[in-house]
C-alpha cells in the first residue's frame, strides 16, 4: 500500500513539473520564438515542436499498455517533425503534418479526460485547461501550414521558404480561434473557409467544455460540507 502510494505520488509529481514545463515552453514557442527567429537562422521551430510532443506526451502520462502506445506515438511524432526535412518528399511531409495535428489533437482530448476525473480545481489543474487550449493552436497551425503550402492561394498568406510562413499560420489559427478577427489573413478558398470555421468552432467549444468542468468541479467542491 504504502508502495503504490509512493508511486502515485512521483506520476503526479511527473505530471506537475510536465505541466509547467509544457506551459512554459508552449507560452515561448508561441510568443518569443518568431522573434528571435529573425535572428537565428537554424531549425529552432522544428526543435521546439519536438520538445513540445514529449513534455505533452509526459503531462498526460498514462500507465500499462497505453503508455507503450503513447510512447509509439511519440517516437512517430518525432520522425514526422525531421525525416520530412531530411527526405523532402511531398507526400512524406504531408503525411508528417497530418500526424502531427492527429497527435496534438489525442493529448488534448487527455488533457480534457485527466481535468474531468479531478476532484478540486487547483493552479495545476488549471494550467493542464490552458496547455490544452495552446496545444489545440498549434496543432490547427501546423494543418493551416500545410494547407496553404499545398494549395497556394487558399490563404492571403505570402507563401516563401521561410519559417516566418510557420508563424503566419501560428497567429492566423489563434487569432481565429479567439474569434479576434483582424482581418490581415484571410482564407480565400471555399476549403479554407471551412478549415477556418472548424478551428474558430474548436476553440470555442473547448473552452465551454473546460469552463464546464472546472465549475462542476467549484461547486460540487462548494457543496461539501
Amino acid at each position: 500500500m504504502a508502495l503504490m502510494k509512493h508511486l502515485n505520488k512521483q506520476h503526479n509529481l511527473k505530471q506537475l513539473m510536465s505541466n509547467w514545463g509544457l506551459f512554459m515552453l508552449l507560452v515561448f514557442t508561441i510568443f518569443a520564438l518568431p522573434i528571435i527567429t529573425l535572428f537565428v537562422k537554424i531549425r529552432l521551430f522544428e526543435i521546439f515542436i519536438t520538445l513540445i510532443v514529449i513534455l505533452s506526451s509526459l503531462a498526460t502520462s498514462e500507465e500499462g499498455k497505453r503508455k507503450r502506445k503513447v510512447m509509439i506515438q511519440v517516437m512517430l511524432s518525432i520522425l514526422a517533425i525531421w525525416i520530412s526535412r531530411v527526405a523532402n518528399l511531398h507526400y512524406v511531409h504531408l503525411l508528417a503534418s497530418l500526424w502531427l495535428v492527429v497527435f496534438f489533437m489525442l493529448r488534448v482530448f487527455r488533457f480534457v479526460g485527466q481535468l474531468s476525473i479531478k476532484e478540486h480545481v487547483s493552479i495545476t489543474v488549471i494550467v493542464g485547461a490552458i496547455n490544452g487550449y495552446l496545444l489545440i493552436g498549434v496543432g490547427f497551425a501546423l494543418l493551416v501550414n500545410m494547407f496553404s503550402a499545398e494549395f497556394p492561394g487558399a490563404f492571403n498568406f505570402h507563401i516563401n521558404d521561410s519559417v516566418s510562413h510557420v508563424y503566419d499560420s501560428l497567429y492566423y489559427t489563434f487569432v481565429s480561434m479567439t474569434t479576434l478577427g483582424y482581418g490581415d489573413l484571410l482564407p480565400v478558398s471555399p476549403a479554407a473557409k471551412s478549415l477556418a470555421l472548424m478551428i474558430t468552432l474548436c476553440g470555442q467549444f473547448y473552452l465551454v467544455t473546460i469552463m464546464a468542468l472546472l465549475v462542476g468541479r467549484l461547486l460540487a467542491t462548494s457543496s461539501k460540507p
